[in-house]
């Protein structure tokens, strides 16, 4: 009579299992699901279509900008710095969409997506198109922009920049610090313009260092996406007196490579 019961029991647990889900399955599966879709979404809401960690967006920051958002870009004052940032012989891939509130993509260039303005739009005289280090200058006055006033955009507009595409690191520049990472007794911190050693730091003038012109155009050129044409300078009045093909770099690492 034991056995018949037991064997009863065992009869009712199998049917019991058969009738109910496999959980077991189902909840791993479902969340590996909301982990694919949500990587999607993200990318998606961010306007990057790549597959590349490179060209990731950061999410957005208090955008309290520094100076007033302007409705449209002024061509008055037009210029087009290039920065680079290596960290451990890296570059760093500088965002696009820095200093432009609300920013719309436009499309897919040469170095990632394009951002540019919408309807509720605004831009920072200080800002960036796309993910190839190129600053864009646009102001409706001679106002000199440095490139501490670059950094203070970038912490504006994002929580924190993006190194790799993954590790997260403060927006912040000066003397003994790039994006988190210190000088100290093995690693050194330099800041070069046209290949020359500057001390300048947050202070360095970019109105003079335009580095686009019009005859960069291949598409492997940073210009290439956004940036064609010659600088423009008091409003197209006088020619841009300083020159094209202006270069500065950030560079962090050990002292004998820096």
């Amino acid at each position: 009579m034991a056995n018949k019961r037991k064997t009863d029991l065992s009869r009712h647990q199998r049917r019991q299992k058969e009738k109910g889900l496999p959980w077991g399955y189902i909840i791993p599966a479902m969340i590996i699901i909301i982990v694919v879709v949500g990587a999607v979404y993200v990318e998606a809401r961010n306007g990057v279509t790549t597959t590349s960690t490179e060209y990731l967006l950061a999410p957005a920051g208090q955008l309290n900008y520094p100076f007033t958002c302007l409705g449209s870009e002024s061509l008055y004052l037009h210029i087009h710095p290039w920065l680079r940032i290596v960290i451990d012989g890296h570059n760093v891939t500088i965002p696009g969409a820095i200093g432009i509130k609300n920013a719309v993509p436009a499309g897919q260039g040469s170095f990632g997506e394009t951002y540019g303005g919408g309807s509720n739009s605004c831009f920072e005289p200080v800002h960036t198109h796309d993910f190839s280090g190129i600053i864009h200058i646009e102001s409706p006055t001679n106002t000199n922009y440095t490139i501490g006033n670059f950094f203070n955009i970038w912490a504006e507009s994002y929580a924190y920049a993006l190194v790799n595409g993954t590790i997260q690191r403060p927006i912040v520049f000066n003397s003994t610090d790039i994006l988190g990472y210190t000088t100290n007794s093995t690693y050194h911190l330099i800041l070069l313009v046209d290949g020359q050693q500057s001390t300048a730091y947050g202070s360095l003038v970019l109105n003079t260092l335009d580095y686009c012109s019009a005859a960069d155009t291949a598409s492997s050129n940073p210009c290439s996406s956004t940036a064609g044409g010659n600088p423009s300078w008091n409003g197209g009045t006088s020619p841009y007196p300083y020159g094209t093909g202006h270069t500065i770099v950030i560079e962090y690492g050990p002292a004998s490579s820096v």
